[in-house]
């Protein structure tokens, strides 16, 4: 079963985390999505007073764990009080499908309503043709 977990030791992604632009007083958090202990894809993000910025998303093409690595950011933003997510997201057919999935509208990097997205899912699941 598919898992995602924070990891608290960042060592191992320091070389990704050099290649990003991020800004040197931002605080990194980077969750990994794990199957049988495992790592398969990961999200590397940062919060601010305001929003969530998500730098990366790695999620091996899978569709589906992609959703799960923004959903469960997204998720914990909301716990915080935050309802703005930026997504600085170097890779352009990662942008594609975030597009895609609905987080970025018009390839805009900003989603600024959190929780309508995270309605949607809902939405999603109370459809007889997803159960």
């Amino acid at each position: 079963m598919l898992e995602i977990l924070e990891q608290k030791n960042l060592d191992c992604y320091q070389e990704i985390i050099k290649k990003l632009e991020i800004s040197g007083q931002a605080e990194l958090h980077i969750s990994e999505a794990k199957e049988e202990k495992l790592v398969k894809g990961y999200i590397i993000y940062a919060y601010e007073p305001e929003q969530v910025l998500i730098y990366a998303v790695a999620d091996n093409n899978d569709w589906n764990q992609c959703d799960g690595l923004v959903r469960s950011v997204l998720f914990k933003a909301e716990l915080k009080g935050l309802q703005k997510a930026v997504f600085l997201v170097q890779d352009m057919q990662m942008q594609d499908r975030l597009v895609k999935l609905g987080f970025m509208k018009n390839n805009q990097k900003t989603l600024e309503n959190i929780m309508e997205v995270m309605e949607n899912c809902k939405k999603c699941k109370e459809n007889p043709a997803n159960t």
